[in-house]
């Protein structure tokens, strides 16, 4: 590693993320919970009875969102060993409701004590299962009742299609995978906990009670956020999972599942929850919930998309162990920021977007600022195209306490000057601008709820690093929910991550895009002043990884395990 991008490295949190841990959200610690508008019953929105929020899966609503986690990988010997396995796995399933009821008695506390940790500690589990599993389960022809091709081939079958190389031998081809890439397992169990005692303890309790199936985990992946200042950072040092689509709806009780922040009087409150955070209609990520209309965000599509009836209110699965080569993606950092006339960590956070705080390059353009990457509803109010304009909160936020946003404001920035056009968070989510398949309204249409988590031991912070932690694997264990794995994951992946051209031309996604012309894997990176870089390599390698499909728990405890 070099001298350069190590010291950018161990210098990285020093300069500025170990600060987070002193900022706080403007106003009372629960500001954000006690400034959300209730539910109108003319809002047009759909609701989650009782029925539904028990049915459908926690980690896919609203997510679980826990510090250590297991991913268990598992294959069944037999099918009625496996249904048994499921019989006993169903009750143990955590619910939409469940979560929901965690997080609410968490807001309570923090109004009581304004602690940021919960007192109280969960254990959640979730569940899914693939092509495979289907197939053993409930037969072929469910599988193919099931619409989404990739999910019916598979992700190995389907690697080279996302950009993994095709030559076998070649780091990151799916003959060398963890796992996945030879016998595709049929199920994936996720634990995860606040206590990694307790995660322990529930992960064996799988795993002992499968073995009594002939369900055997072929692969055990624990994932764990990153320690101390680090936390809800990736292994590259960059605050992640900032930016999260809102989902409409309401509970029974008339609560929105994405709370309202902004003033009614502003437009863009039918659109947006807090301040950049798109409202999605829920069909694009729950099976048989009405889905996203391409033209007019506030009028949901017709349709619901192709699934069989046990399928509804589950969700599309993609996960991914993605390897990170931390000393890679500084040391190129260091030698492109001398090219460019600026700082390693500048030119770091041009490739992504953000800096490593999670501010906004489109809001702070010079330097970090750790203010705005604290203020929640600041960080991601942001467009490309356009000049951002000014919000006003709504009267229960501004009560609670929120003084406003008064961070500067970003400017269009049509050309890329600010924020690269090849920029991690532009390719990815390009917001308000036109694309090459259709205007910004189709961008919705693209996300996905994102479940991933860090695994391997930090580097980032580290001074004088031994070789052998060095040499340690770490990266990301990418987990996210979708209803199409063609249209959200593979379309974001495929067309725009990977092409120099696509959404808007300016070179590959630096972090995660991957190119094959003829064996060539060279990517170029462009920043607004118009230099070229040129990525002879990758900083991030798909080393594992599965479609899977995240069923309700009714349809576990029916259809799936034979009940």
């Amino acid at each position: 590693m070099s001298d350069e991008g190590a010291g950018a490295l161990a210098s990285l949190m020093d300069a500025g993320v170990q600060r987070l841990s002193g900022i706080t959200l403007p106003g009372p610690p629960a500001a954000a919970s006690r400034g959300a508008r209730s539910a109108a019953p003319e809002s047009g929105e759909p609701v989650f009875d009782a029925a539904a929020t028990a049915d459908i899966q926690g980690n896919v609503i609203p997510g679980f969102n826990k510090d250590h986690q297991r991913f268990l990988f598992c294959t069944a010997t037999g099918t009625d060993g496996a249904r048994a396995w499921l019989r006993w796995l169903a009750p143990r399933l955590s619910s939409m409701q469940e979560v929901l009821d965690f997080r609410r008695e968490f807001r309570r506390e923090r109004l009581a004590s304004g602690s940021a940790k919960p007192s109280k500690k969960a254990t959640w589990t979730a569940f899914a299962l693939s092509r495979a599993g289907v197939v053993k389960l409930v037969g072929a022809d469910a599988l193919e009742e099931l619409g989404d091709e990739a999910f019916r081939q598979g992700m190995a079958v389907r690697s080279t299609y996302l950009g993994d190389p095709s030559e076998p031998g070649v780091a990151g081809h799916r003959d060398a995978w963890r796992v996945g890439g030879g016998v595709e397992p049929d199920f994936l169990v996720i634990v995860a906990s606040d206590s990694l005692k307790d995660l322990d303890r529930a992960a064996s309790a799988v795993i002992d009670e499968g073995a009594r199936h002939g369900v055997e985990v072929t692969f055990d992946q624990l994932g764990e956020n990153l320690p101390g200042t680090l936390a809800g950072h990736e292994h590259f040092g960059f605050k992640d999972g900032i930016s999260q689509p809102g989902i409409r709806g309401t509970t029974e009780d008339g609560e929105y599942l994405a709370p309202r922040y902004l003033d009614t009087r502003n437009p863009h409150s039918r659109i947006f929850g807090k301040p950049g955070q798109p409202l999605v209609w829920p069909g694009q990520f729950l099976a048989g919930w009405p889905r996203q209309n391409p033209a007019d965000p506030l009028v949901a599509d017709a349709g619901t998309g192709v699934f069989p009836d046990w399928a509804r209110n589950g969700s599309y699965l993609v996960v991914r162990r993605l390897a990170q080569d931390v000393p890679a993606f500084w040391d190129f950092a260091a030698r492109a920021a001398a090219g460019h006339g600026t700082d390693p960590v500048r030119f770091a956070s041009l490739m992504v977007g953000r800096w490593p705080s999670g501010a906004p390059i489109s809001r702070a353009p010079e330097a970090d600022d750790l203010a705005l990457a604290g203020d929640e509803f600041a960080a991601s109010h942001f467009q490309f195209d356009d000049d951002t304009r000014a919000w006003m909160p709504s009267p229960e936020l501004a009560e609670a306490g929120y003084p406003g946003d008064d961070h500067p404001p970003a400017r269009a920035d049509v050309f890329g000057e600010v924020c690269p056009m090849a920029g991690h968070i532009r390719k990815v989510n390009p917001r308000d601008s036109g694309t090459d398949f259709g205007a910004p309204a189709d961008t919705f249409l693209r996300l996905m709820l994102r479940r991933g988590i860090p695994y391997g031991p930090a580097l980032a912070g580290v001074k004088d690093p031994s070789d052998e932690l060095v040499a340690t694997e770490r990266g990301l264990m990418f987990a996210a929910y979708m209803a199409s794995i063609e249209d959200q994951f593979e379309f974001v992946v495929r067309r725009w991550a990977n092409s120099a051209l696509q959404p808007n031309a300016g070179g590959h996604d630096p972090v995660i895009g991957q190119s094959e012309v003829h064996g060539d894997r060279t990517r170029t990176f462009e920043t607004g002043s118009g230099a070229v870089f040129t990525l002879e390599r990758e900083f991030v390698t798909t080393t594992g990884g599965g479609y899977f499909f995240a069923p309700s728990i009714s349809a576990v405890a029916g259809i799936l395990s034979g009940g």
